[in-house]
């Protein structure tokens, strides 16, 4: 293909996603109508809704019959509307009768056996993808030793666009535990200690224009993010050049081995709202062009600090 019809292609490919409809913000759905569709279509399994965290579907087995379904990717839950059976799950026998709610992690093997009675269960799954790799369930090193990984990460952005062009960006990049009380400590016990913002690689933030953040100036680069409950001048993120980290190799988990940094001061408050993994959001102000606030939230904790973008100066 020639590039004036590549870039004609871009260009059509690039309006017809732009001429896409949202999608709606709530939907209904009757479950015997979309049983009355998988009827129709012979099948065992009839999804209805895929949205970018969630999947649903209905699954039916009638008496008697043998379930082929293999590991799913992502957790799932089953809700169990008619029928009688088991959920084998490993070695464990789950009853699977009308209103049982049954939890399958992902990867898990598991199938319905055991079915006395037609069964139909509404199915949601997860479309996050859990942790895989590193060093759980291995031998410990006594080496240094290679691990494979992968994880979901989330990523919060502020970016400017207007005609085309941008005036500019940032981004944080960051991994997403799950809360457990034993990270209270964190804002508990005031110490020099440096703390992983996050899990797994390094938190960045990635900027390509200058910022102040909680009245820290932050200029244009990329910075490794730690965390600090300092005995003098209280919580804040050290946002550090991640240069000398790279030569010393050091790894996320190694953070209280950084140095220096750029520390910038957090509003720490204690929410009912309980955030059960890692969220960070880079909101702008209702009205303001260059105005944000970085939003921290773990488990009962909210960390905020004001952020201004120098995108014009």
């Amino acid at each position: 293909m020639s590039i004036p019809r590549a870039l004609a292609a871009l260009c059509v490919a690039a309006a017809l996603s732009a001429q896409r409809p949202a999608l709606p913000p709530a939907e209904s759905f009757s479950l015997p109508e979309l049983t009355t569709q998988l009827d129709a279509a012979g099948r065992a399994w009839l999804p209805f809704l895929s949205r970018r965290s969630l999947a649903c579907g209905v699954y039916r087995l009638a008496e008697g019959a043998t379930d082929h379904q293999t590991p799913h990717a992502h957790d799932e839950v089953y809700y169990v509307v008619a029928g009688r059976a088991q959920l084998a799950v490993g070695a464990r026998r789950l009853d699977a009768t009308p209103g049982a709610v049954l939890y399958v992690a992902a990867g898990a093997e598991h199938r319905f056996v055991d079915i006395t009675a037609d069964l139909t269960a509404l199915v949601f799954f997860s479309h996050a993808a859990p942790t895989r790799g590193g060093m759980a369930g291995r031998p410990a090193p006594t080496e240094q030793t290679p691990y494979d990984e992968s994880s979901e990460r989330g990523l919060a952005r502020i970016f400017f666009w207007f005609g085309g062009s941008s005036a500019g960006q940032l981004a944080i990049d960051f991994g997403r535990p799950a809360w457990s009380v034993a990270f209270d400590a964190f804002t508990e016990t005031p110490s020099e200690r440096r703390w992983r913002f996050g899990e797994n690689f390094w938190t960045t933030l990635d900027t390509n224009i200058p910022l102040t953040i909680g009245g820290a100036d932050v200029p244009v680069g990329q910075y490794y993010l730690v965390l600090q409950n300092h005995p003098e001048h209280g919580l804040r993120i050290l946002a550090l050049d991640p240069a000398p980290i790279r030569a010393r190799r050091l790894d996320a988990w190694q953070a209280n081995e950084t140095e220096g940094g750029i520390a910038i001061p957090v509003l720490h408050t204690r929410v009912e709202d309980v955030a059960e993994r890692l969220e960070v959001e880079l909101r702008v102000e209702a009205g303001a062009r260059e105005r944000g606030v970085l939003t921290v939230r773990f488990g009962p904790h909210r960390l905020e600090a004001p952020v201004v973008l120098h995108a014009h100066d």
